[in-house]
């Protein structure tokens, strides 16, 4: 191996290794497609592969495909070592599911709760990909604005549960609205309780009969009716652009 000045020379194959994880980590088999036959052989691959690591000039992290329960080796630039650590896809499916429960983008510590990681590797990831995710630190107003929304979601979701759908204005809910309500009819039925209902009418006195309490439908008609308010949504809009 030639040195310059103490530094060792790195080779070609060796600068093409980098050059392909420059921009993230890849699996064994990606720098297969990238590299070989095009600028080595598979078997000089993973011996180049083999000396970076040694060297530490790139990490190795064995990483089990899906749920296959077979594994494969995942290679990064130590900069890129926290996109191993914390994989990318469990903190977008993170944020999608909190944004829904929230009403709002989840903060960095509600993230890292979510799904058990430490919140510095998930700030990493929520501030490099802020505008793929549309993302960004919610504020104290955020969160204030976001009870208000959650209040509604809760009701519009109970009146579901409880068969009162038919009391649903569908031109003062949005499209965001029904996928919230969605949201808490899926995963939390069991929550939405008679309580949530929104306030029905007039208080009547003494010498009145009591209403009828709402009957409780099952979690699958409540999807079902979710499903017919969506294509009513749709339908709706369509009618307004024309």
């Amino acid at each position: 191996m030639h040195t310059v000045y103490g530094v060792r020379k790195l080779s070609d194959y060796e600068k093409a290794v980098l050059d392909a994880l420059k921009n993230g980590p890849k699996v064994r088999k990606e720098l297969v497609q990238v590299l070989c036959p095009k600028r080595m052989s598979v078997k000089k691959l993973q011996k180049t592969l083999n000396e970076l690591v040694d060297e530490g000039r790139i990490i190795c992290i064995p990483r089990m495909i899906g749920q296959t329960h077979k594994w494969t080796s995942c290679y990064a630039l130590p900069k890129h070592k926290y996109l191993l650590e914390t994989d990318f896809k469990t903190v977008v499916n993170a944020v999608k599911y909190l944004r829904l429960e929230l009403c709002r983008n989840p903060d960095v510590e509600e993230v890292a709760a979510k799904i058990g990681v430490d919140p510095e590797s998930v700030q990493k990831h929520l501030f490099i990909h802020a505008s793929e995710l549309k993302w960004k630190p919610p504020t104290t107003e955020d969160k204030e604005k976001a009870k208000g929304m959650r209040q509604k979601v809760w009701g519009l979701a109970a009146q579901i549960k409880y068969g009162l759908e038919g009391e649903i204005n569908v031109s003062e809910i949005s499209i965001d609205d029904i996928k919230r309500v969605e949201f808490a009819l899926k995963h939390k039925f069991k929550s939405i309780k008679l309580e949530r209902l929104p306030f029905r009418g007039v208080v009547l006195g003494p010498g009145f009969p009591t209403p009828p309490s709402p009957k409780e439908i099952s979690k699958k008609e409540a999807i079902q009716v979710i499903k017919k308010l969506q294509r009513l949504k749709k339908h709706e809009s369509g009618q307004n652009r024309n």
